[in-house]
């Protein structure tokens, strides 16, 4: 046993310096968004006396300032409320399409099954650089470019497979006698899943929702090609600089951009901390059963 000690420390040394170089550019963002700068300490400079650790421009005492001034400004609340309305839009969508599908897929069996599942799961693997071209000039012929709608259609690649074969794994949790039970006693299909299959699932489907929600928020690909200046979301408009309002464009301000980045993915990692016992299922998108 004793043997094994110096392997165990040394995958829990690798371990840590794993984290820490992963989350080093998040750590980096957080920090300069409120004004604390660790260039000068980390440069073997910071230590000059007691009571003061840093020289030149860096600092330890947080400063919220550009925090605040982003919330004053019109662009980046008008950003926030774009990308909330375009997800709940598509996540409206996919739930009232992708509900009934996950229901039909985890009760019943028929032809090509599979294949309809291997088809959702394709569209979670493909790349967005293999669509987007066509799905552009698609958008300009038919005015979707930069709309809400437009949007919002553009994420259903994103949340219909999320919301199918998720509910698909909570749906087929359910015992099936519960499923029998119903039938024998004369209830319909839709009499079974809005009665009883959904209120048991219901929490997972709260997860589900989440865990779209979190998906379309961070998205950017999608974003940056298909909206401009009405539907420009968060994970667009934090990279493009803020202006006044959002139709302006300030010069990129690095404090404010790693303010924007960090206000933007608290929400996010929150709602992440909600589910995070339905993230395997999230990742995982229902396994095949």
């Amino acid at each position: 046993m004793r043997s094994k000690h110096p392997w165990q420390r040394i995958r829990l040394l690798l371990l840590v310096l794993t984290v820490l170089a992963i989350s080093y550019p998040l750590l980096i963002s957080v920090l300069e968004g409120i004004r604390i700068d660790l260039g000068p300490l980390m440069s073997g400079r910071g230590v000059s006396y007691f009571g003061r650790f840093f020289q030149g421009t860096g600092g330890i005492t947080p400063n919220f300032a550009v925090w605040l001034r982003l919330l004053q400004q019109e662009a980046f609340p008008r950003l926030v409320l774009n990308s909330t309305s375009i997800a709940l839009i598509s996540i409206g969508l996919a739930v009232s399409v992708g509900v009934p599908a996950a229901y039909s897929m985890a009760r019943h069996k028929f032809a090509g099954k599979n294949l309809f599942t291997l088809l959702l799961l394709s569209l979670r693997t493909i790349s967005p650089f293999a669509v987007i071209v066509p799905f552009y000039l698609l958008y300009t012929q038919l005015n979707l470019y930069d709309t809400y709608q437009g949007m919002s259609i553009i994420y259903l690649i994103i949340n219909i497979p999320i919301v199918v074969l998720m509910m698909r794994g909570f749906f087929s949790d359910i015992p099936k006698e519960i499923y029998d039970a119903a039938s024998t006693s004369g209830a319909s299909e839709i009499t079974i899943l809005r009665r009883i299959a959904l209120p048991l699932v219901l929490p997972g489907l709260i997860a589900t929702i989440i865990f779209a929600f979190v998906a379309t928020w961070n998205e950017y690909l999608y974003a940056l090609i298909l909206s401009g200046i009405r539907a420009k979301t968060v994970s667009r408009g934090v990279w493009a600089g803020f202006g006044e309002s959002i139709e302006g464009f300030g010069i990129l301000d690095f404090d404010e951009l790693n303010a924007g980045g960090t206000m933007a993915l608290i929400p996010a990692a929150i709602l992440a901390l909600m589910i995070k016992k339905y993230l395997a299922r999230g990742f995982s998108l229902g396994t095949l059963k």
